[in-house]
């Protein structure tokens, strides 16, 4: 939790304009949830708004997905705590981004299933999706909710002083209430709002410390030398080759295998639509990100060099250079952020539990109302569980970002490898991906432990990217290894699995995009290498 006098440094008390606008939009947005519930009055109008949404609005919906709290605030304390380095991740993340865009995401749609653990299950075996469904559903999802709520009390407790526990339960309240009136429809307008009010504000945030510091060279003069360098041959996770892999094979399970981040290409309204809605995010990533979020951290390192979480540094900057006015549009936009990633994540919840769970296994055979009605008390149930994982990680001490992509290196890898191969490949079968599933979940946990027994200390502080690295090509290996032993005759005619659809279709649309977007990865490279090539610039 945040110490007394760190709150004071940061905390602004709300005039009353800025209190009338908290006020219009917290209220607003359950309105709007309440207005949308006649369009949620299907399942697959409340889980995925009738699969009608548009590649563009899909896209900024993506990116609002993960553009919360959790991404201002503890995106910018990861930087803050490693430095420039840290720029790699914008890149190659983007480069995962785009190819699982082009590879993946148009044959999830393709199937029109509500979940991933639903694809996994017609491409493989009822068991492989179940599986996927039970981990996401019990275990990441309840972490990860926990985390969004945890993040964005953090950010009302430093911003503006309201009590940390009392914004974890309002938070949630109220992105339930709107989720389970206005199901995806609400959450992907709420998307929409969100980046209209936190991205101006940020832009004058990224600006403004950028002219108190006096611009991108003076900021690199100014950086300690552990953590001035871009390309370095020795990095907090390990040597650069290790980092690099690490995140291009973090960033392919995330974009494959995140639950409230599939549904996006899921709900469009056609496949060309579902590839633009991962391409559109891509320029977000990419370009965006190190503008508005990771320089500006670069420079909290110069103004407040001995922070005691490295999550503070985003709301002292933000208190340090916004005026009186913007200050609350930025406090509205960071709630909207919130309520957009606690929303999607609730709204996700529900349509794996109800159709992949409840439905399939625990009550099978009733009408669509009852699954209805089971998803909003699921909904509920797993709201007030999230709170309780909230106040946990309210008594970390080290900075949230890190926590999370740790969960990730563990539980995302093992699906997403399954994942991958099955859309490329048809030789891949259930057998190989049963046993990539139990044996690289098996690795992953096991380099955990070994992690915390100090026998990867030699590798690298920080082994998460090694972790993943390893998991998922161990997922890899051992799926196409049993799946050609366990091959026979009999694969052929097995056309509920075998014989589906996994060609590659691009319109022009998509490769102009995609031209474009790696054009300005390849420049935002050249930049930070130009400006970040050596330790003290």
């Amino acid at each position: 939790m945040l110490a007394e006098s760190a709150v004071e440094m940061v905390t602004q008390k709300l005039v009353p304009i800025e209190w009338l606008m908290v006020a219009i939009f917290s209220f607003g947005i359950i309105a709007w949830g309440f207005a949308m519930r006649r369009a949620a009055g299907s399942l697959e109008g409340s889980f995925l708004a009738g699969r009608k949404v548009p590649g563009l609005l899909a896209s900024l919906s993506t990116v609002a997905t993960n553009l919360n709290a959790n991404d201002f605030i503890g995106g910018a304390g990861f930087v803050y705590a490693f430095g420039v380095v840290i720029l790699h991740g914008s890149w190659v993340n983007s480069l995962a981004l785009i190819l699982v865009s082009l590879f993946l995401v148009q044959k999830l749609r393709r199937l029109n299933v509500f979940t991933l653990g639903g694809w996994l299950e017609r491409r493989y075996c009822f068991t492989v999706g179940f599986m996927y469904s039970l981990a996401w559903s019990v275990i990441w999802m309840l972490f990860n909710l926990g985390l969004y709520l945890y993040a964005g009390a953090l950010v009302l407790q430093t911003l503006v002083g309201w009590p940390l526990y009392e914004s974890i339960v309002m938070l949630s309240i109220i992105a339930a209430t709107v989720t389970l009136l206005g199901g995806f429809g609400a959450v992907v307008a709420v998307d929409v709002l969100q980046i209209l009010l936190m991205f101006f504000p940020f832009v004058f945030v990224a600006w403004g410390t950028m002219s108190d510091i006096g611009g991108i060279t003076e900021l690199a003069r100014s950086l300690p030398a552990d953590k001035a360098a871009f390309w370095t041959s020795d990095t907090p996770f390990g040597v650069m080759p290790i980092m690099l892999f690490g995140l291009f094979f973090m960033g392919m399970s995330y974009w494959s295998t995140e639950a409230q981040v599939v549904q996006r290409p899921l709900a469009a309204k056609s496949e060309e639509d579902s590839i633009i809605s991962y391409l559109g995010a891509s320029f977000w990533f990419s370009i965006l990100v190190p503008l508005l979020i990771s320089l500006p951290a670069l420079a909290a390192i110069k103004f407040y060099p001995d922070l005691e979480n490295n999550d503070y540094a985003m709301p002292m900057l933000i208190r340090r250079v916004l005026p009186r006015g913007l200050y609350g549009v930025t406090v509205v936009g960071l709630m909207a952020g919130v309520f957009s990633s606690v929303e999607a994540q609730i709204n996700s919840f529900c349509a794996m539990f109800t159709t992949d769970i409840y439905r399939r296994v625990l009550v099978p055979n009733r009408d669509e109302r009852h699954y209805l009605v089971a998803s909003k008390v699921a909904g509920v149930i797993f709201a007030l569980a999230a709170i309780g994982t909230a106040v946990v990680f309210s008594f970390a001490k080290e900075g949230m970002m890190l926590f999370a992509i740790s969960v990730l290196a563990t539980i995302m890898p093992p699906f997403a490898s399954v994942t991958i191969v099955g859309a490329l490949d048809r030789r891949v079968n259930k057998h190989g991906a049963l046993a990539g599933v139990i044996i690289a979940a098996v690795v992953a946990i096991g380099l955990v432990v070994a992690d915390k027994l100090g026998y990867l200390a030699s590798i690298s502080k920080e082994t998460l990217y090694f972790r993943t690295m390893v998991t998922f090509l161990t997922g890899v290996l051992v799926t196409y290894a049993v799946s050609l032993v366990t091959r026979t005759g009999r694969d052929r005619p097995d056309a509920s699995h075998v014989a589906l659809d996994l060609s590659i279709k691009w319109s022009p649309r998509v490769v102009r995009m995609t031209v474009l977007l790696l054009a300005g990865m390849a420049v935002m490279v050249g930049v930070w290498s130009y400006y970040f090539r050596s330790a003290g610039g």
